[in-house]
């Protein structure tokens, strides 16, 4: 097993660096993620389509794609991201599907998913921004299986509009509509099942799909989700951060949350000191590998006229609380099969809270069961006891998802948590 999964670990990591390779300065953005002249009210409807080149992968047929899905409050919106038909068939059965939640990309639109495909990734010398595709090893992996993937750039990322960092409900709404638009694509029927995948980010959207679809979807044949270090808990997670290498996160889920809370903006403008209005104005409009080489390693104290962490100056507010109230994961019961992977020592995403979630999943029935990374923690802050997971434990989380369209039977392991 541990040779099995440092192999398909060297897989991932190996297509990641020949699609890092491939980056190129960044284009102007194309007239394809303008707002549509009239959106559709019915989500998961394909606006547009236009075939792309895909970095890594021969044979393959790529599509950007444009399709509808719902904000928190119902407000139809559309959303971007690419479509991938794999060239190797399935071994028996339909085709079916993945839907990838990419981990932090950035805020800036030049940071989505699907501009990154063509090409491996972007690189602008005049601002510096630099995008890679991280999501596209992953869907290398799954296309050699003979699954069909669909990568979700989520709302705003791209698109007009603020990205809605961790946003609960639009992630998981753009990860389902993705999946229904998945079903009108391609040359089959479609009939296969549909899987949720993601990492950090893509973790909490993917948990998050899990829990919505069964209301929101109940067509989808959902066959199992597989959450890979998810934020279940923003509380925990943003304090767990502050100071790390991905304290600018902190600032693209502010950046959206008074987007969508515009009571919020008060709250943040009169804790900020001009630093902290920068700050959240810039990482505003960057990619994650910016962010993190502009404002890695720092606190939010830097930010705050009191001197405190942003935790510590407004997190009792009761607007904030109330933010934090519904972005929670954990309140929801999956409609199927979910795996939670979470590292002992992750240095972003607490552990302790993804353990929570599967307690609370398996506290209301659902299939959930937890696997634990156990490499030895990496000080420093900068993220490798995150970001390894994503790629050691590929095996053990591709494995599961085969034996869900397999229709392998779970077995429950609730009470091993």
């Amino acid at each position: 097993m541990r040779i099995r999964l440092a192999l398909a670990a060297r897989s991932v990591l190996a297509a990641g660096l020949v699609l890092a390779a491939g980056a190129v300065p960044a284009q102007a953005a194309p007239d394809f993620y303008a707002e549509p002249a009239e959106i559709p009210s019915e989500p998961g409807t394909v606006v547009a389509t236009e075939p792309i080149p895909f970095v890594g992968q021969t044979g393959a047929p790529a599509q950007r794609v444009k399709y509808t899905s719902t904000l928190a409050d119902g407000t139809p919106v559309a959303v971007t991201g690419t479509y991938l038909e794999p060239s190797a068939p399935y071994p028996a059965g339909p085709t079916p599907t993945v839907v990838i939640g990419p981990g932090t990309q950035g805020q800036g639109d030049q940071c989505a998913p699907s501009r990154q495909f063509p090409t491996g990734g972007q690189y602008d010398p005049k601002t510096g921004s630099t995008s890679i595709n991280y999501e596209g090893a992953f869907a290398v992996a799954f296309l050699t299986q003979g699954i069909r993937v669909f990568v979700t750039d989520y709302i705003g990322l791209g698109t007009p509009g603020i990205h809605t960092y961790v946003n609960r409900v639009e992630q998981g709404h753009a990860m389902i509509d993705a999946a229904r638009a998945a079903t009108t694509l391609g040359d089959d029927d479609h009939a296969g099942p549909v899987a949720f995948w993601g990492h950090s980010q893509g973790g909490g959207a993917a948990a998050s799909a899990a829990e919505l679809v069964g209301d929101y979807a109940p067509e989808l044949n959902v066959a199992g989700t597989y959450a890979s270090a998810p934020p279940a808990d923003l509380d925990a997670v943003l304090r767990h951060i502050d100071g790390t290498g991905l304290t600018a996160a902190i600032g693209f889920a502010i950046n959206g949350f008074v987007a969508r809370y515009p009571e919020l903006q008060s709250v943040v403008d009169e804790a900020s000191n001009d630093r902290g209005k920068e700050v959240l104005r810039r990482v505003s409009t960057q990619c994650l590998i910016e962010a993190r080489r502009e404002f890695g390693g720092t606190s939010t104290a830097q930010w705050t006229k009191d001197g405190k962490t942003l935790a510590d100056s407004i997190g009792g507010n009761p607007v904030v609380q109330r933010v934090f109230d519904d972005q929670r994961i954990g309140d929801g019961t999956p409609s199927a099969p979910v795996l939670v992977n979470t590292a002992q020592a992750d240095d972003f995403i607490p552990t302790d809270q993804a353990r929570r979630l599967v307690t609370e999943w398996c506290s209301r029935g659902a299939d959930a069961s937890l696997y634990v990374n156990e490499l030895p923690p990496v000080p420093g802050g900068l993220g490798v006891n995150h970001l390894s997971p994503a790629a050691t434990d590929f095996g053990v989380g591709l494995g599961w998802i085969k034996d869900r369209f397999a229709g392998v039977a779970t077995t429950s392991r609730c009470a091993e948590i």
